[in-house]
Parts: C-alpha cells; structure tokens; sequence
C-alpha cells in the first residue's frame, strides 16, 4: 500500500463555475457585447468577480473599479465587497454615464 509523504500539501477541492455580468455603455462599446463571463470559485464575492474581470477581460480596465472598493449591481442593487453572488443571480457592472 503506498501511503503519501507526511508533507505532501493537501489541496481541498473547490470547483469553478461562471458568472455572467451585463455591461453597458463604453463598456459594452469595447466588449462588442452586453455581457461578458468571468470564471471563479463555486462561492464567489463581488471582490472575486471584479479581481476575475480585470484578470480574463483586460480590455474592459478602463472600466472596472478596483476590486477592493468597487461595486458590481447584484439582483438590481449595489453590492460591494465579501457580498456572495449565488447562482441565478442578476450581476452588472454600472459604469459612469456621461452626456447631457
């Protein structure tokens, strides 16, 4: 019987789903859609899928706020931080609009 090596690091199994997030304005311009997806762990935060968009969609930077003070809109309200996003969620990104 093989048995593993006293130090031998455990790594504890997290799956990966993905998160759709609707974007707008000068945000979907350079996207060339109205939503992107981002993948992260089975139990993500807000701060998670921001660190996600700026990490799998670099074209979107201009955009984004930084992860540890931005807000994404969860279920048609603001969400900041350790908020969890759960499956079926509704998640936009709301930039700056600018005009008159």
């Amino acid at each position: 019987m093989h048995e593993s090596p006293a130090n031998a690091a455990v790594t504890p199994y997290t799956s990966v789903v993905q998160v759709e997030v609707l974007i707008f304005g000068a945000a979907s311009f350079g996207a060339k859609s109205d939503r992107v997806h981002v993948k992260v762990s089975d139990t993500p935060t807000v701060r998670e899928v921001l660190a996600a968009m700026h990490a799998q969609h670099p074209a979107l930077k201009f955009a984004l706020p930084p992860p540890e003070t931005g807000r994404l809109a969860v279920n048609h309200a603001f969400a900041r931080g350790d908020n969890a996003i759960r499956q079926g969620d509704e998640v936009a990104l709301v930039t700056l609009v600018v005009g008159g």
